[in-house]
């Protein structure tokens, strides 16, 4: 059950990874130029600026989605071992009485 899990978030995550690789979008190296950002989108229609807003939010959103990740692990990971505990708990029970 774990295994299957792991292996479908680990496929999801190569997917996501190819896509963003696939559509990336080249970007100026000074993204907050306006004369720049106006220019180029004029002639692209892409605005830099807002990507760039766009790409500050998902870098700060990863590692608390990482940590959010790694805290509700470490929860299931207690629950089962607090259910496995309780289920023993209960057969040695049922085997001492006549």
């Amino acid at each position: 059950m774990i295994r299957s899990t792991t292996r479908r978030l680990h496929l999801g995550a190569a997917c996501l990874l190819l896509a963003a690789a696939l559509f990336a979008v080249p970007a100026a190296a000074c993204p907050l130029c306006s004369e720049e950002n106006e220019a180029r989108q004029e002639e692209t229609g892409v605005n830099v600026a807002m990507g760039f807003s766009v790409s500050v939010l998902v870098m700060l959103a990863l590692p608390m989605m990482m940590v959010g990740g790694l805290g509700y692990a470490l929860y299931r990971n207690q629950q089962r071992a607090l259910q496995e505990n309780r289920e023993s708990g209960r057969q040695s029970d049922t085997s001492k009485q006549p």
